[in-house]
């Protein structure tokens, strides 16, 4: 193997074994992985093309449904292996080299989960298959779709509905790569298997189809429709197999004869031989997966690693909120204990204080802290103010004055009001301030009460049972101090009812000035009297008013609000210190317990993803940026044709052009000088300018033969080229794809070469060849 084949190889095995290694981590449970998942119906033919695939003869055979778990198989390319091996994840540290064995033991592990009466169970079975003959690709093979439960068998009715939903639960991860096996003797429309490939992948952006059982068609019919995805197409196109039938697996014809067989039958076949290359053949459909595989895993790897990352904040987070495991003897957990109750008053007072403290939690409502009281504040007697126009004789009439005044004037000489009239109509007004006073008082400790329930909820909820004793404590005190509040309001507003004096200058000085100056509208002595009195009770109420307004806020703030900050710890932890119950209640529940240490469990998986992926200096710069690699998967190749080739004379111009062999339409290629770099690192898309000038690569292609539209079905469309052997996400020009060496700024003409000669992929060596003696992938006969 030249260096093209053995350095693209190399790359393949390198980023796809880190997908499996991450998979051997258990990161699946948490981060969906590529992949390819084999979809289609019972008796489709699946387990023949895996076999194919692999080059071994291996899987159960058998009537019905056969694969009844999912089995994830891992193929390792292993150059210069003599003795193909197989090792099970359920089975470590044991090597099946006879794959009749590896037979045995897959319908084992099946018996021994889903029992030996047919029954399907969603547990996938892993086998790696280490192999020369195999290529470098991870494949899911899902129990095929079945429609009828056999009899006598512990298949439940609804064993169709079971299928589709276990094949739907691999296939819809948009990080999966459907297989989609459709036989070609029955209607590709009615297909169960692409019908869900279509629902779950509209666009067919990540199916590939798979025509089985090309060869028992009717007699004068044939695929050829199918493959160029006339009828139903896929971005990712068909490719069309022959398996093995089951009278040549009960006749001993080996895998290796199937795959010689096959090759014979599409090459002289009338339709199929003059189709493009890379529309049949079990080796085009290596070489497409392989390709196809390698550029998802390159599109999605930093992708992964960005979740990776996000996740483990988010365990760390948890955790953190979880605290650390509960410790055992009674002095850790009074420091336990401790340690949460100042967490708790700290909490509390930057809640009502209004401060932004980003080291504790900050509980949302619908204003926070010292705006919310002081919200209160402001309301408190708002209806009795001016500026809503409220006066204290608006009730009064000029009769209730009068009435007053005649009630109280006593003996006293007429036009000398009583003060008992006075007080006797101020008195009912005053009544009215102190209700707002005591609601406001209720208000705050109201939300004093909620502020530290919801606290002590999210510091103390993992301990349920000491939620409410400490939550009892903290009312009770909160309490006190709510009714010294109370009592001190009261007596400031009693104050304001019980004894009638003022120092306010404008209502010393300027009392005559409360009996209008300006000509009486009339020369009645009484009502004279009455609207003097009822402007001096006016004058009164609201100096009241504006005493109130600011005596009563400023109490509640100071024996209630502060008096709550500051002394709620010390109380707290003089009870703690005096409570022989509270040490017995430190306590957490299962459930905390199994959710700490399930997320320790899954930080621990994700650490170890993230340092596999950090390991590599290669892989650790290809996380930087993903948008140089958008372009990746949609790249189309267009079929190549099935003629004999012109060559082109060498014009030795600026570019290279080169005529593919067996083609008769001219493949253009332009090779631009690219920039020299002995240290690229294989994942590297940090230089855009860089990638661009290490592979200035165009390919035009345009014509066709033997009445094929190259524009329809191709089976190559959405398929980006493997970088080559010097870099697994950079370009390099030589050691190219297809096996063509290309010299740097040199125009040649292309010169007819073996089939797939020094070519890492089978049938592409820049033309049509069909086979390889030094392809990786290619099935020896």
């Amino acid at each position: 193997m030249d260096s093209s084949g053995s350095g693209l190889y190399t790359n393949l095995r390198k980023i796809i074994g880190i997908i499996d290694q991450l998979r051997d981590i258990g990161l699946q449970k948490y981060i969906s992985l590529p992949r390819i998942a084999v979809l289609g119906t019972q008796s489709s033919g699946k387990s023949s093309l895996l076999e194919m695939i692999v080059g071994i003869d291996f899987l159960p055979r058998g009537d019905g449904v056969v694969t009844r778990r999912p089995l994830e198989l891992r193929l390792v390319h292993t150059p210069g292996l003599k003795e193909p091996y197989g090792m099970f994840e359920q089975a470590k540290g044991v090597k099946f080299t006879d794959f009749n064995k590896v037979r045995d033991k897959i319908n084992a592990l099946t018996d021994e989960v889903a029992g030996k009466n047919k029954g399907i169970i969603d547990d996938p079975i892993i086998l790696t298959v280490y192999a020369e003959s195999c290529p470098d690709l991870t494949v899911i093979d899902l129990p095929g779709i079945t429609r009828i439960p056999l009899a006598n068998s512990d298949q439940p009715k609804d064993i169709e509905r079971i299928t589709k939903d276990m094949a739907l639960r691999y296939v819809k991860d948009p990080r999966t790569i459907i297989l989609c096996v459709v036989p070609a003797n029955a209607d590709i429309s009615t297909s169960d298997a692409l019908q869900i490939a279509r629902n779950i992948d509209p666009k067919g952006l990540r199916t590939i189809g798979v025509i089985t059982k090309i060869d028992i068609m009717d007699r004068g019919t044939n695929a050829k429709s199918m493959l160029l995805g006339t009828d139903i197409p896929l971005k990712l196109g068909y490719v069309g197999v022959r398996g093995r039938s089951n009278q040549d697996i009960k006749d001993g014809i080996s895998v290796k004869k199937g795959l010689e067989d096959e090759r014979k039958f599409f090459a002289s076949h009338p339709v199929y031989s003059t189709m493009p290359n890379g529309y049949t053949g079990t080796d085009a459909l290596t070489q497409k997966l392989t390709k196809v595989l390698y550029a998802h895993i390159r599109t999605y790897l930093p992708d992964i690693y960005k979740e990776i990352v996000a996740k483990m904040h988010e365990c760390e987070d948890r955790l953190k909120d979880l605290g650390t495991p509960l410790p055992q003897t009674a002095g850790e957990k009074l420091h336990v204990l401790w340690e949460m109750t100042t967490s708790f008053c700290e909490n509390f007072k930057n809640q009502i204080r209004g401060k932004y403290d980003m080291k504790h939690f900050q509980v949302k409502t619908e204003l926070s802290g010292a705006a919310k009281i002081r919200s209160m504040f402001n309301d408190v007697y708002e209806d009795y103010t001016p500026g809503n126009k409220y006066r204290a004789t608006a009730t009064y009439s000029d009769r209730d004055i009068q009435k007053a005044i005649f009630l109280h004037e006593g003996d006293s000489i007429p036009g000398f009001p009583s003060i008992d009239a006075f007080l006797s109509l101020l008195q009912p007004q005053l009544d009215k301030l102190k209700e707002p006073a005591l609601d406001l008082v209720n208000s705050v400790y109201a939300y004093l009460e909620e502020v530290a329930i919801a606290l002590i909820g999210k510091l103390f909820y993992r301990f349920p049972m000491l939620i409410d004793e400490f939550q009892d404590m903290v009312v009770k005190y909160m309490q006190l101090e709510k009714d010294n509040a109370r009592s001190i309001v009261e007596n400031i507003v009693d104050a304001e009812q019980g004894y009638l004096f003022t120092n306010d200058m404008d209502y010393i000085t300027n009392r005559t000035s409360i009996v209008s100056k300006d000509k009486p509208q009339t020369t009645d002595p009484d009502k004279i009297l009455i609207g003097e009195l009822r402007n001096r009770i006016d004058s009164y109420f609201a100096l009241v008013l504006r005493n109130v307004r600011d005596s009563v806020p400023k109490a509640v703030g100071h024996f209630l609000v502060r008096a709550t900050q500051d002394n709620l710890q010390f109380s707290l932890y003089n009870h703690i210190n005096k409570s022989k119950t509270l040490m017995d209640l430190l306590n957490e529940p299962a459930n905390v317990t199994m959710e700490r240490e399930t997320m320790q469990k899954t930080l621990d998986v994700l650490s170890k993803a993230a340092r596999l992926l950090k390991k590599d200096p290669d892989l650790a710069s290809a996380f930087a940026s993903k948008g140089e690699r958008d372009n990746d998967e949609e790249e189309v190749s267009k079929p190549q044709q099935n003629t004999k080739a012109q060559p082109q004379p060498d014009n030795r111009s600026s570019t290279n052009s080169m005529n593919s062999t067996n083609n008769t339409n001219t493949t253009k290629v332009t090779v631009t000088e690219p920039t020299k770099s002995t240290n690229q690192s294989f994942l590297d898309f940090s230089d855009q300018k860089q990638l661009q000038n290490n592979s200035n690569l165009t390919v035009q292609q345009g014509g066709n033969a033997g009445g094929i539209n190259p524009t329809q079905g191709s089976p190559m469309q959405g398929v980006k080229n493997p970088a080559p052997s010097n870099s697994l996400f950079g370009n390099a020009p030589t050691n190219s794809l297809f096996g063509n060496n290309v010299p740097n700024n040199q125009n040649m003409a292309s010169q007819p070469k073996a089939a797939g000669t020094n070519n890492p992929f089978p049938g592409t060596t820049g033309g049509a060849g069909t086979g390889g003696a030094n392809n990786p992938f290619m099935k020896k006969p």
